[in-house]
């Protein structure tokens, strides 16, 4: 059985399924004046209770409701989601996390409204229901043009995702729904001092996120794991951890043997004394988990975003550990998606990846663009919560993925730096450089070069790293050793693996048969000589596979 839950509103009620463990945070209050489900890991739990001078967890939320009805909401911090069902007002309020990481879908069929946090489990209710499913044909070709799907949508038509930041506030009585924001980076000001103190302020704030993290895994009982690669987000996370006394006892890589993540990691875990488990991902054997990765991703991200991170989940030793404490999306809300130094509106830079598709889903693309004011705040969604994400669902098959640059506070701070200084990662530059050295004494796998001069960020990825790709590719004819995970290597050097992708997509080319411009355009995908394309193709058919 799937976690979360499920709910079904109709005339004759509301009707509330919890699948949820006893593991965490999970928590579910029923009482004649409300319900509360709770599911996840809430980080400022201990903060809350001290903030209100309590003791427990249930009294701490029938104080919150008391005085804020559904604004506790805002109060919630952490890998949560869940709702609240005001008896009196006949009012269910269904909220998803500030990342929108932990994913919650809606729908309206036939006077009926749908709830899931699961969108496998949501259309076999569908369907048990009576319903047919049917795809969106347009989130599917947004979904292979982009190689995820943006803001709401997902492959099932008349099915939504729940906004980052937002909750469903659905009026029971005459079955509205209304979706509300309790969080928005856009309305947050400019910061309204000097750099040097924007410096100093986002080193205090990036310590009090890493240690909610670090001390939410005491508090389980549980000890330390850090994931580590050579980039510099994993690597200034863990080591802000030890900067204020929080030893991970483990670090965890995985990556082709050999490669800049694989040493750099390494290296740095043995300077530092931490117990380093690196997991190889050579030969790609993982390649094979098409239909694992696509229920994993729900359809809404490219399978190939995370399945080395399954690979690597499924081969780690060590167990006892709260939580994945991961760096992601720093490199992003620092710096990465800023293409000038200035605000600007957004374009189709960085979230299309497939220019091929781009025709049919122009019309798409420019009414969400016309949705956001900035770049930033556009692909800060549409790239990092609705792609990069993926390596933290699979991790969550475990345990939940965690990182000091996604909390409220540090995006908050993050969104107001101005442009100038963020563009090419100037600002990280200099903050570490200021509060983090010993990140800097270590290469970058980005830049091949040590993050400790502006100048460097812009000769690594041009020259540099570029070069080290071409040497590798071109000359040396050494693919594997140009990348953490050469999947075209392992495809062209695996029969095996030839063969079932092959025999997948024989097997399951029938499921698009009706759709015949599709059919033609995934046959098309197959038949290229990259595996990327045939892969999008086989994503395609699995998606199919899963949902219709």
């Amino acid at each position: 059985m799937k976690k979360g839950f499920s709910i079904q509103i109709s005339e004759q009620g509301v009707d509330v399924k919890s699948f949820i463990s006893e593991d965490y945070d999970n928590f579910f209050l029923q009482n004649e004046r409300f319900n509360f489900l709770l599911e996840g890991v809430l980080l400022n739990k201990k903060k809350l209770l001290h903030e209100y001078a309590l003791k427990d967890f249930e009294t701490l939320i029938l104080e919150l409701f008391a005085q804020k009805k559904e604004g506790l909401i805002s109060e919630l911090e952490g890998e949560i989601r869940g709702f609240i069902f005001d008896k009196k007002e006949n009012k269910l309020f269904v909220f998803t996390n500030i990342t929108s990481t932990q994913r919650v879908f809606y729908g309206k069929f036939e006077n009926k409204i749908f709830i899931d946090t699961s969108l496998v489990r949501f259309n076999e209710t569908l369907k048990d229901s009576g319903n047919n499913t049917e795809p969106d044909m347009e989130s599917i070709y947004q979904f292979l043009c982009f190689s995820n799907l943006p803001e709401n949508k997902t492959p099932i038509s008349g099915v939504s995702k729940v906004l980052d930041s937002n909750f469903l506030e659905i009026d029971c009585n005459n079955l509205k729904i209304n979706e509300k924001e309790y969080f928005d980076l856009s309305q947050i000001p400019i910061f309204p001092r000097n750099k040097n103190d924007a410096i100093d302020k986002i080193h205090d704030v990036f310590t009090d996120s890493v240690l909610m993290e670090y001390h939410k895994d005491t508090e389980l009982g549980k000890n330390h794991l850090s994931l580590l690669s050579g980039g510099l987000d994993s690597r200034v996370a863990m080591m802000y951890a030890i900067q204020n006394s929080e030893m991970p006892e483990n670090a965890l890589c995985f990556s082709q043997s050999g490669y800049f993540d694989h040493t750099i990691s390494e290296k740095i875990a043995q300077d530092f004394g931490i117990h380093y488990e690196f997991i190889p991902l050579d030969g790609g054997k993982f390649l094979y988990k098409i239909d694992e990765l696509t229920e994993i991703s729900e359809g809404m991200v490219f399978y190939t975003g995370g399945i080395h991170a399954k690979h690597a989940v499924d081969h780690m030793q060590y167990e006892n550990f709260g939580l994945f404490h991961s760096g992601q999306i720093g490199d992003g809300v620092l710096g990465g998606f800023n293409t000038e130094p200035r605000r600007k509106k957004p374009t189709r830079y960085k979230i299309v990846v497939n220019p091929q598709f781009l025709p049919k889903v122009q019309n798409s693309l420019d009414e969400i663009l016309k949705k956001h004011e900035t770049e930033e705040l556009f692909l800060l969604r549409n790239v990092a919560y609705n792609r990069t994400v993926l390596g933290a669902h699979v991790f969550q098959e475990k345990r939940y993925q965690t990182s000091p640059f996604m909390s409220r506070d540090f995006l908050k701070l993050a969104a107001s730096l101005p442009e100038e200084w963020k563009f090419n990662h100037r600002f990280y530059i200099d903050w570490i450089n200021k509060h983090c050295r010993e990140a800097t004494k270590y290469r970058w796998e980005r830049t091949l070069m040590k993050p400790d001069a502006h100048w460097k960020t812009g000769f690594g990825d041009k020259v540099l790293k570029r070069g080290f790709k071409i040497l590798n590719e071109k000359i040396l004819k050494t693919p594997q050793h140009s990348s953490m995970y050469p999947y075209q290597f392992y495809f062209d050097n695996d029969l095996e693996i030839q063969k079932y992708y092959q025999k997948y997509f024989e097997e399951n080319l029938y499921r698009v048969e009706h759709y015949k411009e599709l059919s033609n355009d995934v046959i098309n995908l197959f038949n290229a000589a990259d595996f990327y394309s045939k892969s999008q193709a086989v994503n395609i058919l699995a998606i199919f596979k899963l949902y219709f």
